[in-house]
């Protein structure tokens, strides 16, 4: 059973035994001088690329604790040691952008450029460290609420396949979901603002998630068509973007579809601060329709679960009309 503590890491490294540290230049400058205990060693993390990850794992030094410091690519690198090595893992993650520390799995990329989810392990302790999480930039933060609030369109997509083809639908799950997005709605001034009621929600509604997709035995609880909007740009553009802003815009493309309620969820996201719109995060109006207009047939090629998409014609004149509503 993982412990959560919030509040502050300082003086961690006197109680955990030899440990070494996976983090990155920023997030170590932030806890370095209070973290406490002289780490083994202290890897800088460039990537999750798996011949790279296991180099780490066959030369780093023996130790009773392996401590991710940083997002996502030092929490992943450090549970899949974790998991090589058998060793104890420590999270403290520095942004809640991402969900990486409240799932067993590391994220590893390919020679191909597939991302292959490996491993099971859970970390004994996470420790969210609100001075480091409120040092760094509040979008950081906030795009955290995009793997919350999709469960607004997951869950519609969910019902709608249950619907239409039979598939297995679990009340109880879908109105623990509702719950999650009540909750956010409930404190989205406070996650806004990045306040430690605020971050404390993210990570509380970061776990439940996780919890019941696990439940669920699959991702429908969170996540639906929304993503692919994420999956079809990072795609089609070659690019990576933060996570939660562009299942953000899929958020609003979904909803456009599901219920013609977009305008809606657009508001909500702003109470939350969640930076969605193209401009935010710097695609072109090319690259959004190409991305809209696609959406469906991604889903298809990827044989992606049933959503709105499988219901729905989109053409250029809908990406255009939500373009321009996502430009005023």
């Amino acid at each position: 059973m993982t412990e959560y503590v919030y509040g502050k890491l300082d003086g961690l490294g006197e109680t955990i035994g030899a440990y070494s540290v996976m983090t990155m230049e920023v997030p170590w400058g932030l806890v370095k001088g209070r973290i406490g205990g002289k780490p083994k060693s202290v890897e800088m993390v460039s990537g999750l690329e798996h011949d790279y990850l296991d180099r780490l794992v066959n030369t780093l030094p023996a130790v009773d604790t392996i401590v991710g410091v940083g997002g996502g690519v030092a929490t992943d690198a450090a549970k899949y040691f974790a998991w090589r090595r058998k060793c104890d893992l420590v999270l403290c993650p520095t942004i809640v952008s991402v969900n990486a520390y409240a799932t067993p799995a590391a994220a590893v990329r390919e020679p191909d450029g597939r991302v292959n989810y490996m491993g099971q392990v859970s970390p004994s302790k996470v420790v969210v460290d609100y001075r480091a999480i409120q040092a760094a930039p509040k979008r950081l933060n906030t795009a955290g609420t995009g793997d919350i609030y999709s469960c607004r369109t997951a869950l519609f997509d969910w019902k709608l396949a249950h619907e239409k083809t039979g598939e297995s639908y679990d009340e109880q799950i879908a109105a623990g979901s509702q719950r999650i997005l009540d909750r956010l709605v409930a404190n989205a001034k406070e996650v806004k603002n990045v306040t430690e009621a605020g971050i404390k929600t993210l990570v509380e509604l970061h776990i439940e998630t996780n919890r019941l997709q696990v439940l669920a035995g699959k991702p429908r609880p969170e996540e639906g068509s929304e993503h692919v909007f994420f999956y079809k740009l990072e795609e089609f553009t070659g690019r990576s973007f933060v996570h939660g802003d562009v299942v953000g815009t899929g958020i609003f493309v979904s909803t456009h579809f599901q219920s013609r309620e977009e305008d809606d969820a657009a508001s909500t996201m702003d109470s939350m601060g969640l930076m969605f719109r193209p401009r935010d995060y710097g695609i072109t109006h090319e690259e959004f329709v190409e991305t809209v207009v696609g959406m469906k047939r991604y889903a298809r090629d990827k044989n992606l679960a049933f959503s709105i998409l499988d219901t729905v014609e989109i053409s250029s004149n809908d990406a255009e009309s939500l373009w321009h509503k996502l430009s005023q």
